[in-house]
């Protein structure tokens, strides 16, 4: 059974310099060419796999950019029902008024409790439905169409608060935008918003991202995901790296990481995974279920999928992808036999980034690699699960590598 869809809407209105996924500019016409063939698309998905949807993630590109009509018609292809998702933003025993359980009330300062997600409380009482916005594509008409649809959670594009930073990364938006767009969304319903941010950027001193994560706390989100930058290939910003014009400080980057979890400890949102902050109950249960290797579908133009044994990626060209599905093909592209111990290894690769930690029985007969991180102190054990120490968090990517 398959509890997890992610959908990729590939429009932006600008191409950020430092982005590599597949995204690209497209007027009215484009986009809904994009929606009819998407609609096919989920068509085919119904009649061929066995669904029982617990997460929605609707990512991109700008989601946001669909026009209020668009995304409805959408939404209604989908099936989705606003009375499967609207009574809270996450769990239902964490309604005003209530008194969070016991598990939460220890998470907050015992990072040996696994956390909970979706699986643990039952069938589709309160589907996860994520829905990606951009501060400049947000109107009043739009978010009463998502809440309508039973979108109920929403991730904010913000990266920045600081007005040279949001130029020099090429949006669109201004500091005094996101906050009130958080307002316009409130107003319409929302309660669970997470807030994405970037650090060690391009001349962002550390005095700066500390007046970020402030500015981001001031908008009270229940989810806050803050990213280093990372220099990807084919990109303006990965161009600039290579001719001189930028240049990494590790140093800048570990102060402003562990800046990062004391402010946002500090204001009650724990690190549940190495770059992702909640408060209790309100971790993003779709991103867990990726880290814990559960199967998903992915519908759209370059969107992958994990199903069984098999990964497989859509075409990432959406005229192609639009045209296959017109003329009745396939629209899957690459495609990755996975077996038993590929799996393991990837959960192994995203379970060290997370609180949690990874089950010792996973790693089959890597204990003396497990007793060298642990005397190095960078990964502990303990009660049957493995976990990085603070200082093993800093090189997180290294240590998974040793096991991938």
């Amino acid at each position: 059974m398959i509890r997890h869809l992610y959908v990729h809407t590939p429009f932006c209105a600008k191409i950020c310099p430092y982005c590599a996924f597949y995204v690209h500019q497209g007027g009215a016409g484009a986009q809904r060419e994009f929606v009819a063939a998407l609609r096919e698309e989920w068509r085919r998905a119904r009649e061929e796999f066995p669904l029982d949807l617990e997460t929605i993630y609707f990512g991109g590109g700008t989601p946001s950019i669909l026009s209020a009509e668009l995304f409805s018609e959408l939404a209604e292809e989908l099936e989705i029902s606003t009375k499967r998702s609207l009574q809270t933003a996450c769990h239902p025993e964490l309604v005003e008024g209530s008194v969070p359980p016991a598990f939460f009330q220890k998470s907050r300062t015992d990072p040996s409790t696994p956390l909970r997600s979706a699986q643990d409380d039952g069938p589709k009482k309160n589907r996860e439905f994520t829905f990606e916005v951009n501060p400049a594509t947000v109107t009043p008409e739009k978010a009463a169409a998502w809440r309508a649809a039973g979108v109920n959670r929403i991730s904010l594009g913000a990266q920045s608060f600081d007005a040279e930073m949001l130029k020099l990364l090429g949006r669109q938006h201004a500091p005094e935008d996101i906050a009130e767009t958080c307002a316009l969304l409130r107003k319409q319903g929302f309660d669970n918003i997470n807030i994405d941010l970037m650090f060690a950027l391009p001349g962002q001193s550390e005095a700066k991202w500390d007046e970020t994560l402030r500015a981001a706390l001031a908008c009270a989100p229940k989810h806050l995901s803050a990213y280093a930058l990372t220099y990807e290939e084919d990109t303006p910003f990965f161009d600039r790296l290579q001719k001189g014009e930028y240049r990494q400080d590790e140093a800048r980057e570990i102060a402003m990481f562990e800046r990062t979890r004391e402010v946002l400890g500090a204001a009650g949102l724990v690190d549940y995974e190495i770059s992702n902050f909640a408060l209790p109950g309100f971790e993003s249960r779709h991103n867990l279920a990726y880290w814990r290797g559960a199967d998903y579908l992915g519908l759209g133009p370059s969107a992958c999928s994990t199903i069984g044994g098999r990964r497989w990626r859509n075409v990432p060209d959406t005229k192609a992808y639009a045209e296959r599905i017109a003329r009745g093909e396939s629209v899957r592209g690459e495609l990755e036999d996975l077996d038993a111990a590929t799996r393991t290894k990837e959960r192994i690769m995203f379970g060290l980034r997370m609180r949690e930690g990874v089950l010792r029985a996973e790693f089959g007969g890597d204990a003396a690699q497990l007793d060298q991180l642990a005397a190095l102190g960078l990964a502990f054990e303990k009660e049957g699960r493995v976990r990085l120490t603070a200082r093993g968090q800093l090189v997180a990517d290294s240590v998974a590598g040793m096991f991938v």
